[in-house]
């Protein structure tokens, strides 16, 4: 996303327009999430996707034209047609793609487009998370507003400002609200504004459900005036800060770096802790273990990983951050020695609550023993716990379904 935002400021400084394609609905099957991004520059070149296929050629040929018109614009595309063997593509589902222009004119009382774009690269560059409010679809006396954006630093500071006449005087505040909730979460919504928007919307429009379906807030204000508003939280990669620069730390460092992580790795050895030995290291920090634990700023982003090569390193180390707020800490080693630890911390003070959120032996059993495969498993269950998932085989819950529907084939032919 970054070097999406990086490529938009370049184009606006050469005084190009382009156009940003962004999924903001999804029903059913669909090829790719709410947030995913295309951007179309006039010559038709394309950075990122939406999908791929029919319907992002759609998104394509509507991009050009919002380039020529400067005028924001939505394209539904319906891809639930029946699946046959010799389609391509076809998912199953419908997604609605708002595209933007982007340029370098400068709208009364706004931010210029290249104010915002500097604005969510320099959050992201200082691994801060930034929202960018945009109004997707309005009608009444409102629909002349589609397009204006605000952003929300993760501080609650914010630049530029929706301009909806006789807007309630807490909306600014409620919108300053989702966005901190949404760099929380990491996931985009929609938020509904209006006092008639449950008939104000177009009756053409379909049902979005699940997760992408809106919570409708109706205020008092200018009569049949509706909006609804795109919460986008543009969040920095998450950091995998790895205490030990042995074995497994390096093929960890590797795997960590190509899921988009940021990471970083110390060790109080200069000769481990090398460029040679993590050449995609974002930060290489030498110097005694504990220390450079207590003084790394450790956020809600944080994943540590203790793969240190004593037992005292296990203990310091332990020591310095587990009253950090990160998302993950991780300890390897056997159950022995990390009951020692525990024992050993907990006889210092630290309660037993506190213990338990260390993961200890670290990692999923996926029986490997390389340092390859144990990296495999600690990645495994960073990613398990980032995103909620099960560890389950996908194929489990359907094999016998697959199953009994094959024999039905063979008892019907």
């Amino acid at each position: 996303m970054k070097e999406l935002f990086q490529e938009i400021i370049s184009d606006l400084e050469s005084g190009e327009t382009v156009a940003m394609a962004t999924i903001v609905k999804r029903k059913g099957s669909v090829p790719r999430e709410v947030g995913a991004k295309m951007l179309v520059h006039r010559g038709g070149k394309i950075s990122g996707t939406v999908g791929g296929g029919c319907g992002e050629a759609e998104v394509w040929r509507k991009a050009l034209n919002v380039i020529d018109t400067k005028r924001a614009s939505i394209v539904q595309v319906d891809l639930t047609e029946e699946i046959a063997m010799e389609s391509q593509g076809v998912c199953g589902g419908i997604f609605d793609v708002f595209v933007q222009p982007w340029h370098n004119a400068l709208l009364p009382g706004q931010p210029t487009m290249r104010d915002f774009a500097s604005a969510i690269n320099a959050s992201l560059e200082g691994e801060q998370g930034v929202v960018l409010a945009t109004i997707i679809e309005a009608g009444g006396a409102w629909r002349p507003c589609t397009g204006q954006q605000m952003l929300v630093h993760e501080n609650g500071e914010t630049l530029g400002t929706l301009m909806l006449p006789d807007a309630p005087v807490g909306l600014t505040l409620q919108l300053i609200e989702s966005a901190q909730k949404a760099i929380s979460t990491g996931k985009p919504h929609i938020e509904n504004v209006g006092a008639t928007l449950a008939v104000a919307r177009p009756a053409s429009k379909p049902h979005f459900e699940s997760d992408d379906q809106p919570q409708i807030e109706n205020f008092p204000g200018s009569a049949n005036a509706w909006a609804e508003i795109f919460i986008e939280p543009f969040v920095p990669n998450p950091v995998l800060l790895i205490a030990g620069a042995g074995h497994i730390a390096a093929p960890l460092a590797s795997l960590a770096h190509l899921m988009d992580f940021s990471v970083s790795v110390t060790d109080d050895r200069a000769s481990f802790a090398s460029r040679e030995r993590f050449p995609t290291a974002k930060q290489l920090l030498v110097g005694d273990i504990e220390s450079m634990l207590q003084n790394y700023p450790i956020t809600s982003r944080t994943h540590i990983v203790l793969v240190t090569r004593a037992h005292a390193h296990d203990v310091q180390g332990l020591r310095a951050i587990i009253d950090s707020p990160a998302a993950y800490i991780g300890m390897i080693g056997s159950q022995r020695r990390v009951w020692a630890v525990f024992k050993l911390l907990h006889e210092e003070g630290v309660p037993a609550e506190k213990l338990a959120r260390v993961r200890a032996p670290i990692g999923l059993d996926l029986g490997g023993s390389t340092p390859e495969e144990i990296a495999l498993c600690i990645m495994a269950e960073i990613i398990l716990l980032r995103h909620g998932g099960t560890g389950i085989a996908m194929s489990e819950p359907l094999r016998d379904r697959y199953m009994q529907r094959l024999k039905r084939l063979d008892q019907d032919l």
